[in-house]
């Protein structure tokens, strides 16, 4: 009896000295949304409780977190009525929308007092909303086009899935600056793109939802043609001194330090960088020359395998849904003397053996192509074709007829890029593959090249 009566006093004497009677779930708050865009407006804040009173209960709360009252968002008070007979009451917490590029903020709401000296408060009572900046996410969900532009600088292009909004030249209203001459294309890893500058020997780093510039590699790249990620480190194709044949390289890139680490030696022309599986695959079409092999790169020891023998001038490379490889080559031009038709090649990523070889006739040169749920895509003398990638010949009908410079194919439309005349702008169209009709016409830059979905 006295163990018990002693117990009993303990946990009075503790209940008492911390001035809180415990009742269990009489309180709680919620919101509409724990997160909410800039552009969300009112949100609801409701306080509730179990058990309405005879009288009105005042609840008193305090704001803290990274988010700035006034700045960020407003709310009409810091304490709120439950009218007697109720159980709960709202208001609202208006955020703001600002054109200030941030990092996502917090507004802490923490119940502090109510008039009840009874009502028990605790951790429950604390509600954390996160505003996500808009601006931060200004080009998620769309598509980038890089523009090469002629003798001014190079820009991009973004246009909105919905095709609602089109912006031109995002870099250098960002950032205040030029991307520089010859934009040629981009790369991504994460939540970075790699924007590739192969006249001014410069790979430009920047948030590739935002576009703001984070830094730029300048040195030891030399005529820098495309980029790929594989685990922490990025790979440059570069043609080196286009007259010079033996100083073609990969440049390997720290994407923690954002620096260079090596160049890998490899053949003439390195041109498209695919990755998988710890191994680089870079088709060689020749710099100012003609190649026809495709490199197979271990990235563990950068070791360079024996290459891939494939057609004259190959360029798209690509993964299908089995990881076995594609590549179109395009076949060496008349000009060139010794003509030879285009090739569409399937590779087996495992042991690197051709498993497909299709041929074009002598004078058909094929280009641009894309994979999208089982079909092969390429354009051909100003049409576009498209096949099973099971078939074992080529299309004879085209299913669209449009001059183009790149295709890219998602989610069920087709989309092209034409440099038109390379002085003036270039377009960009959009078709869809249900009926093969064209749904969109835009404007973009001067020398449009590759269609980067983001």
């Amino acid at each position: 009896i006295l163990y018990i009566l002693l117990l009993v006093f303990l946990i009075t004497s503790c209940t008492e000295d911390e001035g809180v009677k415990f009742q269990p779930d009489s309180f709680y708050l919620n919101a509409s949304t724990t997160n909410a865009n800039e552009t969300e407006g009112d949100i609801e804040l409701t306080f509730n409780i179990s058990t309405a009173y005879s009288t009105n209960l005042i609840i008193d709360f305090e704001l803290s977190g990274t988010a700035e009252n006034i700045n960020d968002y407003t709310i009409p008070a810091l304490s709120v009525t439950i009218p007697a007979g109720d159980l709960s009451t709202t208001i609202p917490l208006s955020i703001l929308d600002d054109m200030l590029i941030e990092e996502n903020e917090e507004i802490i709401i923490t119940v502090t007092n109510t008039s009840d000296s009874e009502l028990f408060i605790d951790q429950s009572d604390v509600l954390t909303i996160t505003i996500i900046d808009n601006e931060s996410l200004a080009y998620q969900n769309g598509l980038l086009i890089p523009n090469y532009g002629n003798a001014a600088s190079g820009t991009i292009s973004f246009i909105s899935d919905d095709f609602s909004t089109v912006e031109h030249q995002i870099y250098s209203s960002l950032n205040s600056e030029n991307i520089g001459n010859g934009l040629l294309s981009i790369g991504f890893n994460n939540d970075k793109a790699y924007l590739v500058v192969t006249d001014e020997n410069k790979l430009t780093i920047v948030n590739r939802n935002s576009f703001l510039k984070e830094t730029s590699i300048t040195t030891g790249l030399n005529s820098p043609r495309y980029f790929v990620a594989s685990g922490e480190k990025g790979y440059v194709t570069n043609w080196g001194d286009p007259n010079d044949s033996m100083d073609d390289f990969i440049a390997v890139i720290n994407l923690i330090t954002n620096t260079l680490e090596t160049t890998i030696p490899v053949s003439e022309g390195p041109e498209r960088v695919i990755a998988k599986n710890g191994k680089l695959y870079v088709s060689h079409k020749g710099g100012l020359n003609y190649n026809n092999i495709i490199s197979v790169i271990d990235t563990s020891n950068n070791t360079v395998a024996p290459p891939i023998i494939v057609g004259d001038l190959p360029d798209e490379i690509l993964f299908d849904s089995a990881n076995n490889i594609w590549v179109i080559c395009e076949g060496k031009p008349l000009s060139s003397g010794s003509e030879t038709g285009g090739k569409l090649i399937k590779i087996n990523s495992s042991d690197n053996s051709i498993l497909t070889t299709i041929d074009f006739v002598l004078n058909e040169h094929p280009k641009s192509l894309s994979y999208n749920s089982g079909n092969l895509y390429y354009e051909l003398n100003g049409s576009l074709y498209s096949m099973l990638e099971s078939e074992m010949t080529l299309p004879i009908t085209s299913i669209i007829t449009t001059t183009t410079t790149n295709i890219k194919v998602n989610d069920g439309k087709l989309y092209t890029t034409n440099v038109g005349d390379q002085v003036n702008d270039g377009t960009l169209r959009v078709f869809d593959l249900t009926d093969n009709t064209e749904i969109q016409s835009i404007t973009v830059g001067v020398i449009p090249g590759g269609i980067y979905f983001n």
